[in-house]
């Protein structure tokens, strides 16, 4: 909804990507409509998890099926890395807490009694001010069929969450319906996003060539945001004459824009090659134009988004862009980091902290060689760290998509990869090249919420002084 953004189960139909119901540990959770019978006999906790990218503005309520038996200890919340706020309610004495990760402060942060009898629960999460410190934190109220239970501000809490609610050892409920409405997400829901595995062709005809067929295949696909390796559109080929011929590469980019104007249903698609920017652009330049490896998304209708610049270059004849780099592309932000950068963590979060939610790293990093279980094993935590989706493309070999990190719903984060990192192999398990390859997924941003990076940013007074000014600004393609 343009207006705003609305979840509504009342479990008359399987459950959405959103719900992490996946019960196990002796408790069950049996859907029928208007009625979901979530029964704990465990001593254990019974969670399930929802990832909705839930924001500032969100309420989230829970109806109760009124006739049926209830008991034990409700816990409902947000959570967030290791941050939390969550609202623990014993069902039969009406003892309610809310408690928060916030250790610098008493705990419970809240202690009420609320009625048994309640139909209704709703939590609202609001902005608020953090006294002492510049940015925002979060105010919460509980309300049982429409009446304040319990209240709480002044939440050093990060602004996106996912939302969990279940029970605190043996219980029982019945829900009736669950929904979550708020206002419109920061970014959308589903991207459709590929890669092209380039190898390097021994001119940029040729790399023009195979990069636009690259763009047929990935448009035949559906993919909307296409990443190819570094410097894609001439190939990483330093030692070659075109390597600085600035008017052949011109040409031949003016090609390529004019080629991917003809394909139906192209998507935007993050290409590189050598550029040369005005001295005036590049503090302490003494050339009146310095040579950069820079990477531009090409939109469907051919026209050239705003330059970036490889943070910091590896090849010789380049100099380096230096400049963090954050693009809106299809409506959602990305964060650009080309081969070396893949030593600097934050030229990515930097980018998280603006926003970002994916994480682009083409590359023209040699060839891979080895075990093709052993490194899909050690690529699989890429986006871990930042809590981000991950894209890494590489001209020699060893792309993949990732998932953030894995949960309960999500176990394998290896969401896409070339069909050379497959058992289609011939040499498989050992790797050997298979050509140009594609490889494209439907990732689902609203499972990130880039916790890492948004709490370096929130550490602090002087911690948020130096990080935000060193973070970019948005720019559109």
């Amino acid at each position: 909804m343009s207006d705003g953004y609305r979840q509504f189960d009342d479990f008359s139909r399987p459950l959405g990507e959103s719900w992490e119901m996946i019960p196990e540990n002796g408790w069950t959770f049996a859907m029928s409509p208007a009625r979901a019978r979530f029964v704990n006999r465990s001593e254990g906790n019974a969670e399930i998890f929802l990832r909705p990218c839930s924001i500032y503005g969100d309420t989230v309520e829970m109806r109760l099926v009124p006739a049926e038996s209830r008991s034990g200890i409700l816990v409902f919340g947000f959570l967030v890395g290791f941050e939390y706020i969550t609202f623990e309610l014993d069902l039969s004495s009406g003892d309610l807490q809310v408690l928060t990760h916030e250790f610098h402060k008493p705990q419970p942060r809240a202690h009420a009694k609320a009625g048994a009898g309640f139909s209704s629960l709703s939590v609202t999460r609001k902005r608020c001010d953090l006294p002492g410190l510049p940015y925002e934190g979060s105010s919460v109220v509980l309300r049982l069929d429409g009446e304040v239970a319990a209240e709480v501000d002044a939440i050093d809490f990060l602004p996106e969450s996912l939302f969990m609610f279940g029970l605190k050892g043996p219980g029982e409920l019945s829900l009736a319906s669950f929904s979550i409405i708020g206002p419109t997400r920061p970014r959308p829901e589903y991207l459709h996003v590929g890669l092209w595995q380039q190898g390097i062709k021994p001119t940029t005809a040729e790399n023009v060539n195979v990069l636009l067929e690259g763009v047929r295949q990935a448009a035949d696909a559906g993919v909307q945001l296409l990443v190819t390796p570094e410097t894609s559109l001439v190939g990483l080929r330093p030692e070659h004459p075109e390597w600085s011929d600035q008017e052949h590469i011109q040409s031949e980019l003016r090609r390529f824009q004019d080629g991917i104007q003809k394909v139906r249903g192209a998507p935007h698609t993050l290409i590189g090659y050598p550029d040369w920017v005005d001295m005036s652009q590049v503090e302490g330049a003494a050339l009146e134009k310095v040579p950069l490896n820079c990477h531009r998304f090409v939109r469907p209708d051919g026209a050239l988004g705003p330059p970036m610049a490889k943070v910091h270059v590896c090849e010789p004849g380049l100099w380096h862009g230096r400049e963090y780099n954050l693009q809106r592309v299809c409506g959602a932000e990305v964060a650009v980091g080309v081969c070396h950068d893949a030593h600097y963590q934050d030229v990515w979060a930097t980018g998280v902290m603006g926003g970002a939610r994916l994480c682009l790293h083409p590359s023209s990093g040699g060839n891979y060689r080895g075990s093709i279980p052993e490194f899909l094993t050690s690529i699989r935590s890429l986006g871990d760290a930042m809590d981000v989706f991950w894209l890494r493309v590489n001209a020699g070999g060893g792309s993949a998509i990732l998932y953030p990190a894995a949960n309960r719903k999500q176990p394998n984060t290896l969401l896409a990869v070339p069909e050379d990192l497959t058992d289609a192999s011939p040499t498989y398990p050992q790797y050997c090249p298979m050509g140009d390859l594609l490889a494209h997924t439907t990732i689902r941003l609203w499972d990130a919420t880039g916790a890492y990076p948004m709490r370096t940013l929130r550490s602090g007074r002087k911690r948020y002084e130096i990080w935000s000014s060193l973070v970019p600004q948005i720019r559109e393609v």
